[in-house]
């Protein structure tokens, strides 16, 4: 599956894990949710990436969140394409 396949999947199961993280992981700790279940959990962005890559797993093909922060739904992204 394309990354872009399963990001819907493992940001449903984010909302529906967000309690069970809340009550589970401290506030700050990063974690990784594939194929709808948390994988990995870390207390730095740095000790996820390895721990992922040891998994044989790329930060980029999984969904890395914090415990304690909420994320909304949609968000707006503006870019400027601008040349130096």
């Amino acid at each position: 599956m394309d990354p872009a396949q399963e990001r819907q999947p493992n940001q449903g199961a984010f909302r529906r894990l967000s309690d069970f993280i809340k009550k589970n992981y401290p506030m700050g700790r990063y974690l990784a949710i594939s194929d709808g279940k948390i994988i990995a959990d870390a207390g730095s962005f740095e000790e996820l990436n390895s721990i992922l890559h040891n998994m044989g797993h790329h930060s980029a093909e999984v969904l890395v969140v914090q415990a304690g922060v909420d994320y909304p739904e949609k968000v707006t992204i503006f870019a400027q394409d601008w040349q130096q």
